[in-house]
């Protein structure tokens, strides 16, 4: 906590105190301002495609409440992106957690700070996505009659056809080899399958659209774990043989 600064603390405790987002001014000195009086805790996506101007130095922005309601949890950030934490429940500063990411993230492409490089590669994001879309068919279909593999591949979102193998081939995949080129790719308009709209796409950065879009789906162990007690065992040894990353 010693990297935190004492005005990045100060301006995490009175908004979390206020129950807005604030953001603090260098000229005029110090000075503080609103930035969204319609927000409230637990709705802080209205800063996606947002962007303050260079006067703003540090914001701060209620995004959830302690469980003893004693007001909202705060995360501030500023352009040396630096991060914290307020807690009003325990009146204590931390680090963020993994479970911040994303309002830290959306926080620091507010002020239009690069975030964190991402862990995961476009590759996983591509598997996720089909395992999730495989799940949800399965979960649907009439119990003992899962779907075919014909049609367990075909939602594979990069697929080009199935070869003699019954395997599916991910040839567009190779064009999304990079967080950067899959943003380029949604900004274009070319990646139908990821939701977002090309000016939000932009206003995301490696590291923060790769966070954004793994939150939307479940872990790819859990969702194997699940299509290996739904699917016959020769589709499932397919599911895994056509994994997009289990091609590189």
């Amino acid at each position: 906590m010693r990297s935190v600064s004492h005005s990045l603390a100060a301006l995490a405790r009175t908004a979390s105190a206020l129950q807005r987002p604030l953001g603090r001014l260098s000229f005029p000195s110090g000075h503080l301002c609103p930035l969204d009086s319609l927000s409230r805790p637990n709705q802080w996506r209205w800063m996606h495609g947002a962007r303050c101007g260079p006067s703003v130095d540090e914001v701060a922005v209620p995004y959830g409440w302690c469980i003893d309601g004693e007001g909202p949890i705060t995360v501030a950030v500023n352009r040396c992106a630096h991060a914290v934490v307020f807690e009003p429940c325990r009146d204590a500063l931390r680090l963020p957690a993994n479970v911040e990411a994303l309002v830290v993230d959306a926080a620091l492409r507010l002020l239009g700070v690069s975030t964190p490089p991402p862990n995961e590669t476009p590759s996983e994001l591509i598997d996720a996505f089909w395992l999730d879309q495989l799940l949800g068919l399965c979960m649907i279909s009439p119990l003992g009659e899962p779907p075919s593999w014909p049609i367990l591949a075909a939602l594979h979102p990069c697929t080009t056809g199935f070869p003699v193998s019954g395997l599916v081939r991910h040839e567009q995949a190779s064009a999304m080899s990079t967080w950067e080129q899959l943003r380029t790719d949604v900004m274009n308009s070319r990646v139908p399958w990821v939701p977002l709209t090309p000016t939000l796409a932009a206003w995301f950065d490696e590291g923060s659209l790769a966070r954004w879009l793994h939150a939307g789906f479940p872990d790819t162990e859990t969702m194997l774990n699940e299509l290996a007690e739904l699917l016959p065992p020769v589709d499932f040894e397919r599911v895994l043989a056509s994994l997009t990353s289990s091609q590189r």
